[in-house]
């Protein structure tokens, strides 16, 4: 953690801002920036967690990499899934020892490729029952896949040749590209210690900000859209905290409690990377890393959900 407070310390230092570059900060008294960041490093670091940040990166160049839509892995005699409204659309598929090549997860695969597919519906397979979570999309897992096995085989059936509305808003393998990050909760997950602490106010202080709200705070000035930290990944990403436009379904139905172990966050797409998902959309895979890591999908739970 040292390298990513010292670019907090190297962001904070706000002598080489200068002043007025951004609107409705005032200026800051120096000595204020290792302070506050210091402040930061104690409230933060308990709840940090490792992630890595999900990019797109042009056309894939092999059925073994990490990339959304498109035609995935598929050897020989294996079949395309099927669902209620017929052949499952692609949605993406991630090769965990790229993911593991930017930082280690910790309980996450370093090997291994996992699939997932969505039923071709108005939904994407989502469910709204107590079927919720666990129907409507299909994962894979190959432990150790081969390019040579892996070739599109042309009698396969590609739905997304057929679906008129798409996850995504794009179609062809798009490859992934990952870099390690950071995550935090958001407000509401954040110890209720945590959320009662003054740094808020400090900071919202310290940036020249007349509203002095902390969840607003935190929210725009530490998770949101004029975060300091550039480590920092709240959108696209595997592993870390979730992020919702609407409610965490975890802990409800057929969704395991968020600290059961059960229902750690495996993949996030977010629409602002990605497109797609409805109206500003965000998509999960939910389950147990370390399940994953021998092949084991039970614990795995899809959502989505949108403005």
């Amino acid at each position: 953690m040292n390298a990513f407070w010292n670019r907090w310390r190297k962001q904070l230092a706000w002598e080489s801002v200068p002043a007025g570059t951004v609107e409705g900060r005032a200026d800051r008294d120096p000595a204020v920036g290792p302070a506050l960041t210091d402040e930061l490093e104690r409230v933060l670091t308990p709840v940090m967690r490792p992630c890595a940040g999900i990019a797109l990166a042009g056309a894939a160049e092999s059925p073994i990499h990490s990339f959304l839509t498109g035609h995935p892995y598929l050897p020989a005699g294996t079949t395309w899934p099927e669902g209620a409204a017929g052949p499952q659309i692609f949605v993406g598929q991630i090769n965990f020892a790229e993911v593991a090549s930017v930082g280690a997860l910790p309980g996450f695969p370093r090997t291994g490729l996992l699939q997932w597919f969505v039923d071709a519906d108005d939904t994407y397979g989502l469910t709204f029952d107590r079927s919720a979570g666990t129907a409507g999309f299909s994962t894979r897992w190959y432990a150790d896949p081969s390019t040579a096995a892996g070739s599109p085989q042309p009698d396969a059936p590609t739905p997304t040749d057929t679906v008129d509305d798409l996850p995504m808003e794009f179609v062809g393998p798009t490859a992934l590209q990952f870099r390690h990050s950071i995550s935090i909760p958001d407000w509401s997950g954040l110890p209720a210690q945590h959320r009662s602490d003054p740094i808020w106010e400090r900071l919202a202080a310290a940036l020249g900000e007349r509203r002095a709200d902390p969840e607003f705070v935190y929210e725009e000035y530490v998770r949101g859209g004029s975060s300091l930290l550039d480590q920092l990944r709240t959108a696209s990403k595997v592993g870390g905290y979730p992020s919702f436009t609407q409610d965490d379904p975890r802990g409800t139905g057929s969704y395991p409690a968020a600290d059961s172990g059960q229902a750690e966050l495996i993949i996030e797409l977010d629409s602002i990377d990605v497109g797609g998902w409805g109206d500003s959309g965000v998509a999960h895979l939910f389950g147990d890393p370390a399940a994953l890591a021998t092949g084991g999908l039970t614990s795995i739970r899809y959502h989505w959900d949108c403005l």
